[in-house]
C-alpha cells in the first residue's frame, strides 16, 4: 500500500521550509560582511546585489534568529 502523504497548505508548508533551514558553512550575511570590512548597510547591500547580478554569488533566504535573511554563497567555477 502506498505511503499517504499528510496535506499541507501552501503557507504551512513554506513556513516549515524557512524554519528547517540553516546556514551552511560556506554561506555568509551582509551583516557578516559589514563586520568584516567596516562597510555600510546600503554599500554592502549594493554590492552583494551587483555580485549576485554577475552570478559571482547566489542567494537564498533563511530564517536567522527570527528574522528572515538572506545568505549569500560564492559560486563554484
Amino acid at each position: 500500500m502506498a505511503k499517504s502523504i499528510p496535506k499541507v497548505n501552501g503557507m504551512d508548508w513554506v513556513v516549515e521550509q524557512i524554519n528547517q533551514q540553516t546556514m551552511e558553512s560556506d554561506e555568509f550575511t551582509a551583516e557578516m560582511v559589514m563586520e568584516k570590512t567596516n562597510t555600510t548597510r546600503a554599500s554592502t547591500h549594493n554590492r552583494l546585489k551587483r555580485m549576485c547580478e554577475r552570478e559571482e554569488l547566489t542567494s537564498r533566504k533563511i530564517a536567522l534568529n527570527g528574522t528572515i535573511v538572506n545568505v549569500y554563497k560564492r559560486v563554484s567555477t
